[in-house]
């Protein structure tokens, strides 16, 4: 709904001064300076506590790949004696987070576009698996509905969206998957 308002008012993207951070402009016409002064700051708050919330997450993903060996423990599976928390590993995510700055946001966006798209390809192959190949729920016309034709439709709907990925996305996440699989190959050698 707020996307075909969107389009009524702003048919034409070449009337705003930046096309890919239009928002402000948007904020302004709407609203006015308060209103475009008030959506900034809360859309500098939610970003914050975005980042935050997903540095605290990354930090404890990371302590327990350490606690499991799949990266060297002595580092990512220290726990700070104090605090109780993985604080090398925050220390190491806030380091890596700092990288983002040299970063455009094209750049950032394919990264994060290639991961998304892996993550909701095999969430819906992952249905089909599970509960339509593992448990046997395939018995039924609900159990094909739920387990068969909708992950398919939502894989099909994700693929659409991989056909129209950009390139430098593909490229990006291809070495960033590239280099997973070495390093997952180093670990089952050794």
């Amino acid at each position: 709904v707020a996307s075909f308002f969107m389009q009524l008012f702003f048919p034409d993207i070449h009337r705003f001064k930046d096309p890919d951070a239009a928002l402000p402009e948007i904020a302004l016409y709407v609203g006015g300076k308060l209103f475009q002064s008030i959506f900034l700051c809360t859309t500098f708050v939610n970003t914050l506590a975005s980042g935050l919330a997903s540095h605290a997450s990354v930090s404890r993903l990371l302590y327990v790949m350490g606690r499991d060996n799949v990266f060297p423990e002595r580092i990512f599976g220290y726990v700070h004696p104090k605090w109780r928390t993985p604080a090398l590993n925050v220390i190491m995510v806030g380091i890596v987070a700092l990288s983002a700055l040299f970063f455009d946001l094209v750049t950032a966006t394919a990264l994060i576009n290639f991961g998304a798209l892996v993550a909701f390809t095999f969430v819906n192959l992952s249905v089909y698996n599970h509960f339509w190949r593992r448990k046997g729920y395939n018995k039924t016309w609900k159990d094909r509905f739920h387990y068969l034709l909708l992950p398919m439709v939502g894989a099909l709907t994700v693929g659409v969206l991989w056909l129209n990925l950009e390139a430098t996305s593909l490229t990006l996440g291809l070495v960033w998957a590239a280099l997973g699989l070495l390093y997952l190959t180093y670990l089952t050698r050794r």
